[in-house]
């Protein structure tokens, strides 16, 4: 498992920076207790750089599928604030009435599909999911995908569905818990190929094979709410403007997101 499949990272960065609050109630915050954040695997990167420019407090931050995330804060898990890759486990959440405010979307993002870098896929004109399924996949060839209810693993079944390719590819699937394990198991060749975020494609050692139509699928959008359990809310909520400075929205462009 690579660094980027990590399921939790702690950060603890107290550093000068252009994005945070400043004067002594925001000095005096940032010595409290870490400010917990919840985020889906695929802004394992952004959060962590985001991290060392939000200098209201330390950040701690934990990584995993949306669908996972949401289901650990209902049953009790602490955390200050829910980031998601869809709207689907915000409104999960509101239902609970686990949220404190309403939701700001940030970012947005492509769905992908991905070959190892040696595959031989891309020398075969593989152009969209009806010319993988038909030129480049053998009858026993597996194909990643995240697991139903992980964001990334619906769209992309939404997509293939909308395409009339669902039940086609259904014995190629294999599911994985979230897009980070997609894009580890294509990467290490165990897949021949997979379904991930852009972005995701981006940091690996992977080969983009196609993007998919966005007409596909639903818009794929993050979102960021506080939570009503929060400890810190008044700092949770500034976090969260936070996501909508030139310096966050800057480190979102740099990492390949586009933003709403």
């Amino acid at each position: 498992m690579t660094s980027r499949a990590a399921a939790g990272v702690a950060i603890g960065l107290g550093l000068l920076g252009a994005a945070g609050g400043t004067g002594p109630a925001a000095a005096a915050e940032a010595g409290g207790p870490a400010l917990r954040v919840f985020a889906a695997a695929s802004l394992t990167e952004v959060v962590n750089d985001l991290a060392v420019r939000f200098v209201d407090a330390k950040i701690a931050a934990s990584f995993g599928s949306s669908s996972e995330l949401a289901r650990q804060i209902v049953d009790g898990a602490p955390a200050d604030v829910f980031v998601s890759a869809s709207p689907e486990w915000i409104d999960f959440l509101r239902e609970k009435n686990a949220l404190d405010g309403a939701a700001l979307v940030f970012a947005r993002n492509e769905l992908v599909c991905i070959a190892p870098r040696a595959s031989s896929l891309g020398t075969k004109g593989v152009g969209d999911a009806a010319a993988l399924l038909a030129k480049g996949l053998a009858a026993d060839d597996r194909v990643a995908i995240a697991d139903a209810g992980v964001p990334a693993g619906e769209y992309a079944r939404q997509a293939l569905s909308r395409l009339g390719l669902l039940d086609a590819y259904r014995p190629h699937l294999v599911g994985q818990k979230d897009v980070r394990a997609v894009l580890n198991a294509v990467e290490q060749g165990e897949m021949q190929a997979g379904f991930v975020y852009a972005t995701d494609a981006r940091i690996a050692d992977v080969e983009l094979l196609f993007r998919f139509d966005p007409k596909t699928h639903e818009p794929i959008e993050y979102l960021a709410a506080v939570l009503r359990a929060s400890t810190r809310a008044a700092l949770a909520h500034r976090f969260v403007e936070f996501l909508r400075s030139e310096a966050a929205r800057s480190v979102l462009l740099r990492a390949g997101f586009a933003l709403p």
